[in-house]
């Protein structure tokens, strides 16, 4: 979060964040595979879940630089790129979860799909 408070005080820009819920994670992966929907008491309570995690982030912003939240429920790698291009946002500012080459290419890279597939430039925190 730091690096992008410091882009919104350089550009006096406004800071988005954005929260995926992946429901699905949270489906056993034999019942995605035979098509099962995913119920709607899949989790416990994604909502407030997603509300708490926004909230810890917001108090990472200081004060003077504008901040809007945004939760959307889906697969990660595409709404982060869809979002930002709905929302005109000027960059993405992503962690890498730092899971290896070997990792990466087997689980699939959100912070690359990303860079490759993004409307805007991206800047990668490792």
């Amino acid at each position: 979060m730091s690096h992008a408070v410091a882009l919104a005080r350089s550009f006096a820009a406004e800071i988005g964040i954005l929260y995926v819920s992946v429901l699905s994670q949270q489906v056993p992966l034999y019942d995605q595979v035979k098509g099962a929907k995913i119920p709607p008491n899949a989790s416990t309570d994604p909502v407030n879940f997603a509300k708490a995690i926004l909230a810890e982030a917001i108090k990472q912003v200081p004060e003077g630089i504008l901040v809007q939240t945004h939760n959307e429920v889906g697969e990660p790698r595409l709404l982060i790129t869809d979002f930002a291009a709905q929302h005109g946002y000027d960059v993405i500012v992503i962690g890498s979860r730092g899971l290896g080459t070997i990792s990466g290419l087997l689980l699939g890279s959100v912070s690359t799909y990303v860079v490759q597939h993004s409307p805007c430039p991206v800047l990668i925190i490792k």
